[in-house]
């Protein structure tokens, strides 16, 4: 049975474990075009992990991911390298590379993966630091950035093949609250214009609200709540609605203190 290309990723039955602990356990989802999508849960539960899978960078142990037609599980490896240049992932701490520039930051994704002129490249890293409002830091040293410039310019690398999907791993991670907003605007400003589907990992629950036009809440393995933002607040879900509230009364740490018990 074939993906149905309306969805933009769809994962079917997904389960994944590391060594003993299985992180996902017939884990389904599906994201559709022009979503943003916020997957939240506790630490450790496995969000990162989709992002990972969607990639192809980890394999799961059961279960199908498709990204649009192409199931990612299946394909030889230059195919993947091929499907990978249509999605961006912007990572948690902006991975960016030390010893080069913001410039050959940006540009490295296109002169590894393409056959740009060196003009071309030059054109389109100028037009992404432009988005990000980075373009006079173009010739600063990673180590020269804030974190909040770090993202940004983590950003723009993420945008310069014009993807069609965005991965974001806790975009907020490490950043003030001040900051934390600016980002979660630039997420959104840039996803809307480029209309391109992004998945955001992040336990930030006012940046999940403010980026979100979509939640899901990942537990145990699996999705237990997939809604829009204001329905999603009002769930009748015990797990969902103790995660909302912050509250240490309820099933999550209830859960621990059994796995605690147990061991």
């Amino acid at each position: 049975m074939n993906a149905s290309n309306s969805h933009m990723v769809e994962l079917r039955d997904v389960r994944k474990q590391f060594e003993e602990k299985t992180v996902l356990d017939g884990m389904s989802l599906e994201v559709e075009r022009c979503d943003r999508l916020v997957i939240m849960g506790q630490s450790g539960s496995g969000k990162s992990t989709i992002l990972r899978l969607i990639l192809g960078i980890l394999q799961p142990e059961a279960g199908s991911i498709f990204f649009k037609q192409f199931e990612i599980t299946r394909l030889r490896r230059r195919k993947l390298q091929r499907v990978r240049q249509h999605i961006g992932m912007v990572y948690q701490y902006s991975a960016l590379l030390s010893s080069r520039n913001v410039r050959d930051n940006v540009a490295l994704p296109l002169e590894e993966l393409t056959d740009k002129s060196s003009n071309e490249v030059e054109e389109i890293v100028d037009q992404k630091l432009d988005l990000v409002g980075m373009k006079e830091a173009k010739e600063l040293m990673p180590a020269e950035l804030s974190g909040g410039m770090r993202k940004r310019v983590s950003l723009a690398r993420a945008l310069v093949m014009e993807p069609e999907l965005i991965l974001f791993d806790e975009p907020s991670a490490g950043l003030d609250p001040v900051i934390s907003s600016v980002i979660d605007e630039l997420i959104i400003n840039l996803t809307e214009k480029s209309k391109v589907t992004s998945i955001i990992v992040t336990h930030d629950m006012s940046s999940a609200f403010r980026i979100g036009t979509r939640m899901a809440m990942l537990y145990q393995g699996k999705i237990i709540e997939d809604a829009k933002p204001e329905q999603f607040k009002q769930s009748k879900n015990p797990v969902v609605a103790q995660f909302l509230s912050g509250s240490t009364e309820g099933p999550i740490l209830e859960g621990s203190q059994d796995a605690i018990a147990k061991k």
